[in-house]
């Protein structure tokens, strides 16, 4: 005898407890452990950097706990650490989603994830697969140990790998006014600085 176990959709979501250690991927529940706190040293870092460079009135970053939508059915949302979305996308998400709709749906400029050993976002082509899905213009994966930075681009449908660094200034591929400074991450996560 089989079991089928029924999926997730968008409006089942709205009834379930808040979780901000929860994401929906393809209409099933995944709970991830909490960051290790060097992993948030490393994404607070950058958030700083981002903040110090950007535009505020024409772009937004937000630091892990919004989820962005990927799909309603069966409900896909991710959690990214971190995030840079125009302002006008994000207004436009505000007129065409209902007020109490707990997920983004505007596609970010940036997502920012800093990997763990624990894995605990799982698969990473399946987490590139789903962001490739509502084609993010790029995305970083942020290794810290060892040091390793890795850009995928947008590209034909797909995220694409496009650089990989251990050192050095990368810029975003939406925001080239922006540097960030590959050693000054490496340190946060050491703790220097703090």
């Amino acid at each position: 005898m089989s079991t089928s176990t029924r999926l997730i959709n968008y409006e089942d979501s709205l009834t379930m407890p808040e979780n901000r250690f929860e994401e929906i991927v393809h209409g099933e529940s995944r709970i991830m452990p909490p960051p290790i706190k060097k992993h948030v040293y490393l994404t607070e870092k950058l958030f700083e950097i981002l903040k110090a460079q950007i535009n505020s009135s024409e772009y937004y970053v937000t630091l892990a706990g919004a989820g962005l939508g990927i799909e309603r059915v069966p409900l896909t949302y991710r959690i990214p650490d971190l995030m840079v979305f125009g302002t006008e996308a994000l207004r436009r998400d505000r007129t065409e989603t209902a007020e109490s709709d707990p997920y983004i749906w505007a596609v970010p400029e940036l997502i920012v994830e800093c990997l763990s050993p624990s894995n605990r976002k799982g698969s990473i082509q399946e987490l590139l697969a789903d962001y490739g899905r509502v084609a993010v213009p790029e995305v970083w994966l942020l290794d810290p140990a060892p040091s390793q930075f890795t850009s995928y681009r947008y590209e034909s449908g797909e995220l694409r790998q496009w650089l990989a660094a251990e050192s050095g200034l990368v810029t975003p591929v939406g925001l080239p006014n922006v540097a960030v400074d590959l050693a000054a991450l490496w340190a946060a996560f050491d703790g220097v600085g703090l």
